[in-house]
């Protein structure tokens, strides 16, 4: 009994001395824990003294005020082309020549209309020449007494008749021998100046674009066929911003505000411009609503910029001078007030939560209005791949 009661007594004092031993090895890896929470390096950000600019900002692309295309109004073959996409012309110089084919159907119906009308037209002069000899016998029937007044008028009336009928009949005949020479040429000597097999610029510009090659068949504009673009040309120097606005930002604008206008293929180089146009109608896109929008472009400079280069148009609505900024990606909020916060380093290398007041916000930085000066060092509680590379160099 004795040995058994030594025992227990001997197994209690092993467990409690293992549970000792299990609370002091938490206690040390627990303290450790705290010093390697307390020693853990964090990035820091300050804010910055800078202008914050309050701007809408639409994308689009660089148009020429006006673009005028080029058409044929005769249908036919290009034969030749006689400038390049980039080269500047003048007003009347020759684009291209159309060469005229004609449609051995239309040939063949314009020769048989000829025929008909010589048909026509020498019956119709058999039936003058015979009308001719009844007036003079009818005449001279009149003038013994033979016959009466209202006969001989009505013999006059016929012979006019028939003179008319010859006179209709050569109009006929001309007017086929024109169609022929159309269908065959394209134009009579008469109509040179309205259709020509030579396409000449409207106005002076450059060359945009030609889509069409030699030997591509041209059709002419009319009321039915807007006809074949052999090229556009436009004014280089007269451009405009054509560009989209979210529908939050469209209320904030107005016509004649000033604008700049970025264009990235020329390294982001800016140019003036002024908004002239506010579309007043919205278009969905992707389940957002865009409301375009114009504006004039001045290149003061005279850079070469080319029609579709894509570009930003910035129009600045308000700007505060000398203002406390942050990364606004340091801003954090609590979930129960939505109230924000950012946790600054305090002299013994700990971060406290600090609740600050915010202003604008241009969507990279935010205005501070209290909570934090200029000098206060902000956690970086979401550093990116290039915050961690700048802490490891921070380490070295």
């Amino acid at each position: 009994m004795e040995k058994k009661k030594f025992t227990l007594k001997k197994a209690l004092s092993i467990f409690l001395g293992l549970l000792f031993v299990a609370a002091i090895v938490g206690g040390i890896g627990y303290l450790i824990k705290s010093n390697s929470a307390e020693n853990e390096v964090f990035l820091t950000r300050k804010p910055s003294i800078k202008n914050l600019d309050d701007k809408v900002m639409a994308t689009g692309k660089i148009e020429p005020r006006e673009e005028i295309e080029i058409k044929p109004n005769i249908s036919g073959i290009i034969q030749s082309i006689n400038v390049d996409e980039g080269d500047k012309v003048t007003a009347g110089q020759l684009i291209a020549t159309i060469r005229i084919v004609p449609n051995v159907t239309d040939v063949n119906n314009a020769t048989m209309q000829i025929n008909n009308s010589q048909i026509q037209l020498t019956n119709a002069k058999i039936n003058v020449e015979n009308q001719r000899k009844q007036f003079e016998m009818q005449a001279k029937l009149y003038k013994q007494g033979v016959i009466s007044k209202q006969e001989y008028i009505t013999a006059q009336q016929q012979l006019e008749t028939n003179i008319q009928q010859q006179k209709l009949a050569v109009q006929q005949l001309n007017a086929a021998q024109k169609q022929l020479q159309i269908v065959r040429t394209g134009a009579t000597p008469e109509l040179q100046s309205m259709a020509t097999t030579q396409i000449r610029a409207k106005a002076a510009g450059v060359v945009l674009e030609i889509p069409v090659k030699v030997g591509s068949q041209v059709i002419e504009a009319n009321a039915f066929n807007p006809g074949t673009t052999i090229c556009s040309i436009a004014d280089l120097n007269a451009l405009i911003f054509k560009g989209d606005i979210d529908e939050a930002q469209a209320g904030k604008l107005q016509q004649g505000m000033e604008m700049k206008v970025v264009i990235g293929a020329l390294q982001n180089k800016s140019f003036p411009g002024k908004l002239t146009l506010i579309a007043p109608k919205g278009k969905e896109e992707s389940g957002t609503i865009k409301f375009a929008v114009e504006g004039d472009v001045y290149n003061k400079t005279g850079d070469y910029i080319r029609a579709g280069f894509s570009a930003n148009g910035e129009i600045l609505l308000s700007s505060k001078k000398n203002a406390l900024l942050l990364d606004e990606s340091l801003i954090q909020y609590e979930k129960a007030n939505n109230k924000s916060f950012v946790e600054v380093k305090q002299p013994n290398g700990s971060f406290k939560k600090v609740y600050v007041k915010l202003g604008s916000s241009d969507g990279i930085n935010v205005q501070i209005l209290s909570g934090i000066d200029k000098n206060a060092e902000v956690k970086v509680w979401n550093p990116s791949d290039k915050d961690k590379e700048e802490l490891k160099e921070q380490k070295k």
